[in-house]
């Protein structure tokens, strides 16, 4: 049933997407010419529509004849299949001139959409016999007159089911046969002669700028070749083609200017004609776009104007290559065009017409090509382009490239993603491919002193290549076109294309019905209330905007920002609170614009914006644009971005490949920063300031550069040259000299070797052995010698990236056998156990000195020479002899006689008595103080004994004897003697009285 106009624009989009890979070449244009005032006008930004076709099926009502968007008569016989009746014969207007004996004709209507409810009025002239089937009610009828009503019984709408309602005409006479067949819509019977358009189509329409009857005349595979053949407004139905004087007369009751494209297989006198009829009946002051057929590149099957136009462009030998002729014979034809057009219009050419250059946005190659062949651009006025967002996106997982979303490779993902996933992939779609292909065209038109107009443009959401089949892709496209989200999108699209300084824009289209074919409509039926259909409802912000319509809106404010500040990279999510900001056509972070749409809560419409990149930091001002102006900036709109640190010097900008370098970077925004990354690896840092750090370089197998880059929270720097880090070898190590020039054979020998340049150490070697080593700083290192088995003299060297020391005098090393030690005499041989004593220790062999032992116990110990040392003998828990013995690499000395060291118990001391004083008569028990007191024997005071009980080691409990008048003093006697006389252990006898 249908025309497979819009299956079209769906395989369109797979052409553009194939020959899209040439969209990067280098355009080299011809001298501009002047612009004339029309192509001036032009270039300002301006909203027109691209109409929808005239169909029976269309759920769009121009016309208050309803009849004239009936289908062509459909012969029928009595008894016969359908459509199986004899041949038509009709008068040069379409109408049924006469009928052979059981022959009738229906013409289809309201076969689909939604039409206005009530009674129509079916009028005719001739005799004949007339009616309608499929339903409805026929009543008042009278002669060539009846009512209709079309409502099925009980139903209080109109939305007819797949039969639809058809109007047949069963008896006609030939001398006056049937004919001016009119199908009044309710209210219209007294005034549709002159009226003409339904008054809701008009309304429709009001304030577009540019309407393009592309559809209209049924351009695509257009089969009209010459004027007579072109339907007038006296034709039975304009589904064939609409009248030039009903376009007309559009244009000019709606005050915009008419878009035409003439046929691609149209004569010159077709041409001629049109264009006499335009500057004729167009309103003075309107213009006329004038375009060669629609889309000459798009091998489509329903565009059969590309192959006739390619098959014209090899006839004349202008290329072998088909498209390449194609596009030749595309500049050559529509020069003609316009010239015919020019001729017409004589001096008034350079103000009414745009002359327009029609070709592939996806491929800028198609515009240099049709442009530049002889010189063609020299009599265009604009180049036209259809830059879809076709919500392209990396759909599958791990993959890279971009799809479309309605091909069936990425059908499931995108059908898993769901709306808001395909939502966000249009928001791309407009920023990045749409915006792309506008700049590319727009960068070409200036070359050439040219206005870019768009011949469509919007969203390009359709199945193909069989996932048109796919129910409920099919079912998530319309959702995606009906949520709220697309009216955000189309304006930010709208608004992108005025930013970019895009001219005229098309919109494709003004209602239809969502299919599996795509979703084109701004509306999906004309009685669709603006609120409900948000593709239209951005249309018309936009005619706000462009003050194409009066505003009806107020200016927005913004107070709130759920976020204040943000990294420099963006990305982030911010809901803006404010007031009139439901019609909001551009979020801007400074002047740069952001992703936005708009979400409502308990009736207040609210933007959730994905802040944008801002690399220099700093604060902004968050503003927001409707059709009545821009938010003024506040407090409240103030955002601030965090910058991401940047490097601007090293110093050194050198560092040796063994590592250790202390470097000193200087830059901006470096506060925060917790580490540096070098190459591939992260080491830490220190922040000095908000301009400078360090940070100690790691070690490196390979010399060369490497970018130096710093983290914080808010980014990474940028890779710079000021930030070339360069790794070279460290120089050769030099051993100046160690710290002992010889050990013994039989054991390892520690060794400090003192010298230069020792980072990076990899080996240390004392002869051909290698040596334990820690590097303890660049010029210092310990190692540990080890044993060799013989008395030898061997150099030392230090191995490091930079290689090896050489070898001197004071890198030589000398083994020397060890002798067992013999022990012959001690300073001191006893002394009390619980001290440690400090002794000295004579004998032989002792250099090498590796342990000395009291009675098993090791000692600390100093050598002083080969026959003497020094030894701290510890405390010891009892009291014996111990033997003393020293034990070096050759051997441990044997126990002797005069290495033998005594251990004697303490002698006890009194410290302190309880009581100082007592009564001579009597005895008197006193608490004893001091130490020593473990093996106590005996007390006594002032000699005589007295009777006692140990308590502790330092406490004795001691009853005095009796005796006479005096001080005396207490003593305590142990195995380690008496304790001594003093102040502490005096006690008086006090004679009483």
């Amino acid at each position: 049933m249908r025309a497979g106009t819009r299956r079209s624009r769906v395989t369109a989009l797979v052409i553009s997407l194939v020959l899209g890979s040439t969209a990067s070449l280098h355009i080299q244009a011809g001298p501009a010419a002047a612009a004339t005032p029309a192509a001036e006008a032009a270039a300002e930004t301006a909203l027109g529509v691209n109409i929808a076709p005239v169909r029976d099926w269309t759920p769009e009502w121009p016309f208050v004849d309803a009849f004239r968007t009936s289908r062509p008569w459909i012969s029928q016989r009595t008894g016969a299949g359908w459509g199986q009746g004899p041949a038509l014969q009709l008068d040069e207007h379409g109408w049924v001139r006469s009928m052979e004996p059981g022959q009738y004709v229906d013409a289809a209507i309201f076969t689909s959409g939604d039409y206005p409810i009530g009674t129509y009025v079916v009028t005719w002239e001739g005799d004949g016999d007339v009616t309608f089937f499929g339903g409805g009610t026929i009543t008042n009828r009278t002669a060539n007159r009846f009512e209709y009503n079309p409502q099925t019984a009980g139903r209080t709408d109109y939305t007819p089911g797949a039969g639809g309602r058809f109007l047949r005409v069963t008896r006609t006479d030939p001398d006056d046969y049937v004919r001016n067949i009119r199908v009044w819509m309710p209210g219209f019977e007294a005034t549709g002669e002159a009226q003409v358009f339904h008054p809701q189509f008009l309304d429709s329409l009001k304030g577009m700028k540019t309407l393009r009857f592309m559809d209209w005349m049924g351009t695509n595979a257009s089969p009209y070749t010459t004027w007579e053949s072109y339907p007038t407004p006296e034709s039975s139905t304009q589904t064939r083609g609409v009248a030039v004087d009903l376009m007309i007369d559009l244009a000019n009751r709606i005050g915009a200017d008419p878009w035409f494209n003439m046929p691609h297989q149209a004569d010159d006198e077709f041409v001629r004609s049109f264009a006499r009829a335009v500057r004729d009946k167009l309103a003075p002051g309107r213009k006329a776009y004038i375009e060669y057929s629609n889309e000459l590149w798009n091998s489509a099957y329903a565009f059969q104007q590309t192959p006739w136009v390619r098959g014209k462009g090899q006839e004349l030998g202008l290329a072998t290559e088909p498209w390449v002729a194609g596009q030749r014979y595309q500049a050559l034809r529509s020069v003609e065009i316009f010239q015919i057009w020019n001729e017409e219009f004589g001096a008034e050419a350079g103000t009414r017409l745009v002359r327009v250059a029609g070709v592939q946005s996806g491929n800028v190659g198609v515009a240099h090509d049709v442009l530049s062949y002889r010189n063609a651009h020299e009599h265009v006025d604009a180049i036209a382009v259809a830059p879809y967002f076709d919500c392209g996106d990396q759909w599958i997982p791990g993959d890279s490239r971009s799809y479309f979303p309605g091909h069936p490779t990425v059908a499931p993902y995108v059908k898993e993603g769901g709306v808001d996933r395909l939502l966000q992939a249009c928001q791309r779609s407009i920023d990045v491919g749409a915006r792309d292909q506008i700049l590319r065209h727009k960068a070409l038109a200036d070359q050439y002193g040219l206005s870019l107009v768009a011949y469509e443009a919007g969203q390009h959401l359709a199945g193909i290549l069989g996932a048109e089949n796919d129910d409920a892709l099919t079912a998530l496209f319309g959702a995606a076109n009906r949520h709220r989200r697309m009216r955000d999108l189309y304006a930010r699209y709208l608004d992108q294309w005025r930013e970019l300084g895009g001219g005229a824009i098309a919109l494709f289209l003004t209602t239809e019905h969502m299919s599996k074919w795509g979703s084109w409509g701004l509306r999906e039926r004309l009685s669709q209330p603006l609120a409900d259909a948000p593709k239209a409802l951005a249309a018309d912000e936009f005619l706000q905007a462009l003050r194409q319509v009066p505003v009806r809106v107020s200016a927005p404010a913004v107070t709130s920002l759920s976020l204040r500040s943000d990294l420099a990279a963006g990305g982030s999510t911010l809901t803006v609170r404010g007031a009139n900001l439901a019609s909001a056509s551009t979020v801007r972070f400074g002047q740069v614009n952001a992703p936005f749409h708009t979400v409502q809560a308990d009736g207040v419409t609210h933007l959730v914006v994905t802040t944008p990149r801002f690399d220099q930091g700093g604060a902004v001002d968050v503003t927001v644009t409707n059709p009545a102006g821009v938010s003024p900036a506040t407090p409240a709109s103030r955002f601030t971005y965090h910058p991401p640190p940047a490097v601007t010097s090293l110093s050194p900008a050198t560092a040796l490949t063994v590592g250790g370098t202390t470097v000193t970077l200087t830059g901006t925004a470096l506060t925060g920063a917790e580490t540096v990354r070098i190459g591939a690896v992260t080491v830490p840092a220190r922040v000095l300031s908000a301009t400078s750090m360090e940070f100690t370089v790691p070690a490196r197998t390979q010399t060369g550069g490497v970018d130096v880059t710093v983290t914080t929270p808010y980014g990474t720097s940028a890779v710079v040259p000021a930030g070339r880090l360069t790794y070279v070898n460290p120089p050769k190590p030099v051993v100046a000299d160690l710290s002992a020039s010889s050990g013994p054979a039989q054991a390892p020998t520690t060794v400090l070797i003192n010298g230069s340049h020792f980072r990076g150490t990899t080996r240390v070697t004392i002869g051909v052995q290698e040596a334990a080593f820690t590097v303890l700083s660049d010029s210092q290192i310990r190692a540990v010698f080890p044993a060799q088995p013989h008395n030898t003299w061997v150099n030392v060297h230090v191995f490091t990236p930079g290689g090896h020391s050489d070898a001197h005098a004071e890198t030589d090393f000398r083994y020397i056998a060890a002798q067992v030690p013999a022990v012959t005499g001690l300073s001191v041989t006893e002394g009390q156990a619980h001290i440690p004593h400090t002794v000295l220790v004579s004998g032989q062999g002792f250099t090498w000195a590796t342990q000395v032992t009291v009675g098993g116990v090791p000692a600390p110990f100093t050598v002083v020479s080969d026959t003497r040392l020094s030894a701290t003998f510890p405390a010891r828990a009892f009291q014996g002899k111990v033997g003393v013995q020293v034990t070096t690499p050759a051997g441990t000395s044997p126990i002797t006689q005069s290495g033998v060291f005594t251990y004697t118990a303490p002698r006890p001391v009194v410290t302190r008595l309880s009581v100082s004083r007592g009564p001579a008569r009597s005895r008197t028990t006193v608490l004893i103080d001091g130490s020593g007191f473990t093996a106590a024997s005996r007390v006594t005071a002032g000699g005589l004994p007295a009777s006692f009980t140990r308590v502790s080691d330092t406490r004795l409990k001691a009853v005095l004897p009796a005796r006479t008048a005096g001080t005396a003093y207490v003593q305590v006697t142990a195995p380690g003697g008496v304790s001594a006389v003093g102040r502490a252990a005096a006690f008086t006898w006090v004679a009483s009285r």
